[in-house]
C-alpha cells in the first residue's frame, strides 16, 4: 500500500514580510506523478523550496515519507528528496562529470571516497540525459538546455525517493524534452519514484501526469485528476484569460490553447468600449481590451494622470481636462459623447470624489440610452463623494441593468456574451 511521500500540512510561508504561501494542504502518494501548475506569481517555486527545506514554514509543518523536513539532516533529506532548479549556479571551473558526481557527495562515506558504484550510477544517469559526451566540457561553456540536461543527471546520480523539477525542461530543446519526460515516466512506473513536476505546458501535464495541483494566489485552487483540473470555467479566473479545452482526436489527451486561433478566424470583434478611469487603474483596462480586439476611448482623464500617459502611448482617444482640475462641462460633454458611441462603458477600480463624479454619471446617461455598462466591484469603498453621492447612484444603475466585474477575465467574457 502506498504511503504519502510529500505532505504538507497548513504551510503559509514567504520571504522577509511578504507572505507567498497560504495555508497549504496537500498530500502525494509515493508513486505518484503530479504536475503543479499555475500563472507566475502563484507559488510554485516558492512551494518546491518550502519542500526542499530550502526556506523554512512561517507556520504549518512539511513531511517527507512521514518525518518533518526540518528534522532532517542534509545527507538523509537528500536521500529522500532531489530538487532540479529552474538554473544551477556552479563555478566556471566545474567540468560536466564533476557537477554530475556532486549527487553522489551525500551518499559518499565519511572519508568521502567516490567508489565503483558511484562512477556506475554518475554514467548511468549522464547516459539518461545524453550528456555522456559533455563529461570534458565546463559547465559555463554549455547552453541552457544543455546545463538544465546536466541538472537533471546530478539529481539522478543522487538516487532520491521523490524528484520536484522546478520548470526544469521548460529550455529543451523538443527531442530532449520528450526524452527526460520518457525518463521520468520509466523511473515512476519502475521504480515508483515520485514527482512532482512545475510546468507551465497545460497540456503536457494532462499528459504524463496522475494528479495536478493547480496553485492561485499562494493557495491550491485545485486537486484532482487532468480531467477535473483542465476546465476553462476554472482555469479561466486563474489565468485572467479565456482557456480552451479540448481532447485530441487521436490520443483523446487533453490540450488547452488560448483563443488566438479563433480570433484569426473571426478577426476583431468591432466591439467599442469607452473606460472610465484614473490614478492608473485603466492601465491593465486599455492593454487587455486592445488585446482582446476591442475599440476603446476612454476619459474624462487629467492631464500628467498616469492613465492619460497611457492612454497617449497606446493611440487611444482621450477626453482630458487640466492637472488637478474637476471635470469641467465641456470636457464632461465631450466623455459623453464618446460613451454614447460606444457599444458598452466599463468603470474601472477608480475612486470616486466630487470632481469625477461626472464620469459615473456620463456612464448612468449611457446606460439609460441603451448601453451595456460594467462597473469594477467595491466602489461603495472608493465613494469619497458628499452623502455618499456615488454608491446611491451605483445602486440605481444596477437595478436598471449595470453589472459587476471583479477579474479582467470575467469582464472580457461578459463583454463579449451577446446582450439580451
Amino acid at each position: 500500500m502506498a504511503h504519502d511521500a510529500l505532505s504538507f500540512r497548513s504551510v503559509s510561508a514567504g520571504y522577509s514580510h511578504r507572505l507567498v504561501l497560504d495555508r497549504v494542504s496537500f498530500s502525494v502518494r509515493e508513486g505518484e506523478f503530479v504536475s503543479l501548475i499555475g500563472p507566475n506569481g502563484s507559488g510554485k517555486s516558492t512551494l518546491l523550496k518550502t519542500a526542499a527545506s530550502l526556506i523554512k514554514p512561517i507556520s504549518g509543518s512539511v513531511e517527507l515519507f512521514g518525518r518533518s523536513v526540518s528534522q532532517l539532516k542534509p545527507r538523509e533529506r537528500a536521500s529522500l528528496l532531489g530538487v532540479v532548479p529552474q538554473k544551477l549556479d556552479a563555478p566556471m571551473a566545474f567540468s560536466v562529470s564533476e557537477i554530475v558526481m556532486n549527487g553522489r557527495v551525500g551518499s559518499m562515506g565519511l572519508l568521502g571516497r567516490i567508489s565503483t558504484q558511484d562512477h556506475d550510477l554518475v554514467e548511468r544517469a549522464m547516459i539518461y540525459t545524453d550528456v555522456l559526451p559533455l563529461a570534458d566540457r565546463y559547465f559555463g561553456e554549455l547552453s541552457g538546455g544543455e546545463q538544465q540536461r546536466v541538472a537533471l543527471a546530478m539529481v539522478l546520480a543522487q538516487e532520491p525517493r521523490v524528484i520536484m523539477l522546478d520548470e526544469s525542461i521548460s529550455h529543451l530543446d523538443i527531442n530532449h524534452r520528450n526524452e527526460v519526460l520518457q525518463i521520468l515516466l520509466n523511473l515512476n512506473r519502475e521504480r515508483q519514484l515520485t514527482i512532482v513536476l512545475v510546468s507551465h505546458d497545460l497540456s503536457l501535464s494532462a499528459a504524463v501526469s496522475d494528479r495536478l495541483l493547480l496553485m492561485h494566489e499562494g493557495r491550491l485552487a485545485a486537486d484532482g485528476a487532468p480531467h477535473e483540473v483542465l476546465r476553462p470555467e476554472l482555469l479561466g479566473p486563474v489565468y485572467d484569460c479565456e482557456l480552451q479545452v479540448r481532447p485530441d482526436p487521436y490520443t483523446g489527451a487533453l490540450q488547452v490553447s488560448g483563443n488566438l486561433e479563433g480570433r484569426k478566424l473571426a478577426g476583431s470583434s468591432g466591439l467599442r468600449t469607452h473606460v472610465v478611469a484614473g490614478g492608473g487603474s485603466g492601465i491593465e483596462l486599455y492593454r487587455r481590451l486592445l488585446l482582446e480586439g476591442f475599440g476603446v476611448t476612454t476619459g474624462v482623464l487629467n492631464e500628467l494622470d498616469s492613465d492619460a500617459e497611457a492612454a497617449r502611448a497606446l493611440s487611444i482617444t482621450s477626453v482630458l481636462e487640466q492637472p488637478f482640475s474637476p471635470v469641467g462641462p465641456i470636457a464632461a460633454e465631450c466623455a459623453r459623447m464618446m460613451a454614447l458611441e460606444a457599444d458598452a462603458v466599463i468603470i474601472s477600480h477608480v475612486p470616486f470624489g466630487s470632481g469625477n463624479l461626472v464620469n459615473l454619471e456620463l456612464a448612468d446617461d449611457a446606460l439609460r440610452r441603451g448601453r451595456r455598462v460594467f462597473i469594477a466591484a467595491g466602489l461603495a469603498e472608493r465613494d469619497y463623494t458628499d452623502g455618499r453621492a456615488a454608491s446611491r447612484l451605483l445602486e440605481s444603475m444596477t437595478a436598471r441593468g449595470a453589472q459587476s466585474w471583479q477579474t479582467m477575465h470575467e469582464l472580457i467574457m461578459k463583454l463579449q456574451q451577446q446582450p439580451s
